[in-house]
């Protein structure tokens, strides 16, 4: 009876250690899956905060650019206007060189060519303005403004 209690006693024993072992396993346990629940809360936070910033950043860019697209397409406009403008003052001092007599002919008509070869470079940037990228459009537009300033003046000291 003695090993039967024994037995029992060192069953029992074990019993208890198992237990004593197994709370402050659970216990551990529990706060491991407490950390690992927090670590994937906190990844979940972070990634939806990361989409927002992103669909933000996207919907400024997109903003942006339609910004500039209009800004371009506005200066297009203008410079077009300007253009057929200039041509019209190309037009009046043609008209006024076939009246000229013969010394001033010659003037006017070299005066005419030189114009004309500033007039076909301010065409030929006005035409490739629609095609200029936001990151060359300021350096872009002071030369055509450059250079329509310069055919204004041109044609001003020649009228």
């Amino acid at each position: 009876m003695l090993i039967r209690n024994f037995g029992m006693l060192a069953v029992s024993i074990a019993l208890l250690a198992a237990m004593g072992c197994d709370k402050p396993g659970a216990a551990e346990q529990q706060k491991e899956n407490a950390a690992i629940q927090q670590d994937l809360q906190a990844q979940n936070s972070a990634a939806q905060q990361s989409a927002q910033a992103q669909a933000d950043m996207r919907d400024k860019i997109a903003a942006a650019q339609v910004d500039f697209d209009k800004t371009r397409n506005d200066y297009s406009r203008d410079r077009q206007l300007d253009l057929k403008e200039i041509d019209e003052r190309i037009s009046k001092l043609e008209e006024r060189t076939q009246a000229a007599t013969a010394a001033k002919r010659g003037q006017l008509e070299q005066a005419l060519a030189n114009i004309r070869v500033q007039r076909s470079a301010f065409a030929s940037d006005v035409r490739a303005i629609g095609g200029v990228a936001a990151g060359d459009w300021d350096q872009f537009k002071s030369k055509v403004d450059d250079e329509y300033n310069a055919l204004r003046d041109h044609l001003d000291k020649v009228a």
